[in-house]
């Protein structure tokens, strides 16, 4: 009972880290992804303004 209870923690351990990881990269790559269309799209509105 002893070995199995101490197996599933690091388990449930690796889970939670990954879950993380996952969040992280996500995260990271929504931003790499939205920040210049964003920049895109505020260059193509002051653009718009000038013209």
């Amino acid at each position: 009972m002893i070995g199995a209870v101490a197996t599933r923690r690091p388990n449930a351990e690796r889970r939670m880290r990954q879950r993380r990881a996952v969040k992280i990269v996500f995260l990271v790559a929504s931003a790499v992804i939205w920040v210049p269309i964003a920049i895109v799209m505020l260059a193509a509105r002051v653009s718009d303004r000038r013209g």
